[in-house]
């Protein structure tokens, strides 16, 4: 079932037993969270539909391989920057498939939030203490994995290539969708944005994902990173259910 932003906040705002009073000192903190979810949907999964350069149907393919190539990956992790009114959020997510993931979100003058989701449970903690969330809440979250790792929607971005370029020193392949006029609104200022995907050209995996203005070459307004250690661990918190590891 989807939900609205008001109402993804509002179950954040609740999820720790229920208590809106203890929750309301870390509002903020909750909306960083929603937005980042928000954002990194944006970016991995939709794209505009008419990009300004011409699209190709083999440059959307190949970057639904580099993701599909992700999912099958032993874990693999996600750290993005978003720029804020009151300074700079972060965000990294681990994820190892089919079903575990461990977030952690620090912004301006907050706590971080940290959330780990393995099979049908979540946990939250703001430094107090994990505390496994309630079961409606739990369940967004885990939809949010099964999203990422299992189900994921189709790619519905028009990607143009192109081809090989350096990305910090590396050779990668390039591929970018970019907006249209009529699909700018006030929160990018009216400018328009382009969404680029960085492939390594030796592994076939996905190394970077940003939104920026001016075709891309703009200052970044998501700024995100792929990694893939190879000590990726995710285990319920001391207290939780223990869980069998899929393979």
């Amino acid at each position: 079932m989807k939900t609205t932003t008001d109402e993804t906040v509002r179950i954040m705002l609740t999820m720790f037993h229920g208590r809106t009073e203890r929750a309301r000192p870390v509002r903020s903190a909750f909306i960083t969270v929603v937005l980042f979810l928000a954002a990194f949907g944006l970016v991995t999964q939709q794209a505009p539909a008419e990009p300004m350069a011409a699209p190709d149907d083999n440059c959307r393919a190949a970057v639904a391989t580099a993701f599909d190539k992700q999912r099958a990956s032993k874990g693999y992790r996600f750290e993005a920057k978003m720029a804020g009114p009151i300074g700079e959020t972060k965000m990294t997510i681990d994820y190892m498939p089919p079903d575990r993931m461990y977030q952690k979100v620090e912004a301006p003058g907050q706590a971080p939030v940290e959330t780990i989701a393995i099979a049908r449970w979540a946990w939250g903690t703001m430094g107090g203490g994990w505390e496994e969330l309630q079961p409606q809440f739990a369940q967004s979250i885990i939809a949010h994995v099964r999203s990422t790792l299992v189900n994921p929607p189709e790619i519905t971005a028009a990607f143009t290539c192109l081809g090989e370029v350096k990305f910090e020193g590396r050779d990668v392949l390039g591929y970018r969708a970019d907006q249209t006029a009529k699909e700018t609104d006030a929160s990018a200022g009216g400018h328009l944005l382009s969404r680029t995907v960085y492939v390594d050209l030796q592994s076939g995996l996905p190394v970077a994902n940003i939104v920026a203005e001016e075709g891309g070459s703009g200052s970044p307004v998501f700024n995100g990173r792929y990694s893939y250690p190879t000590d990726i661990v995710i285990e319920p918190p001391i207290g939780g259910h223990a869980v069998t590891p899929k393979n």
